[in-house]
């Protein structure tokens, strides 16, 4: 308390270069207000920290939601991209087999056309041989 009073007086004195008294009734009017100012920054002091503790733990809580949330999205962006390769891989081996299909077809197309030219070639010949065979017996009854 007399280390109080002791920088009260010296306070006063290098502010307003007034000299005061230890016994002077000014003293203990500045003392109350001294201890009343102390008393109401320790109390905000308290309060400021008991608020800040628990801004700090809805601030966790809401930043553990939300690491939760992201670390879901996180899972569910992976489960989808799962999902669309499967389903690209199943549209790629229908495709795959449509082709082929259609190849195949395609293929056996060709071999019947194949065919069908061949005797069609065939055809060709057998009608040149008779017509080269009815000339030459036209000509032989010309001549007989």
């Amino acid at each position: 308390m007399d280390s109080e009073i002791k920088h009260i007086i010296n306070k006063v004195f290098e502010i307003t270069s007034v000299k005061l008294e230890p016994t002077d009734p000014l003293v203990a009017v500045l003392l109350m207000q001294y201890s009343f100012i102390n008393d109401v920054a320790s109390k905000l002091k308290t309060d400021q920290l008991a608020t800040n503790g628990d801004f700090i733990n809805l601030f966790t809580t809401k930043a553990d939601e939300l690491i939760d949330a992201i670390n879901r999205l996180e899972k569910n962006r992976q489960a989808l991209l799962i999902e669309i390769l499967e389903k690209n891989e199943e549209k790629v081996n229908q495709l795959e087999n449509h082709v082929y299909a259609r190849l195949k077809g395609n293929f056996s197309n060709i071999s019947t056309n194949n065919k069908e030219i061949t005797i069609i070639l065939y055809l060709s010949i057998f009608s040149a041989l008779c017509c080269a065979v009815g000339s030459i017996f036209s000509i032989f009854r010309l001549f007989n």
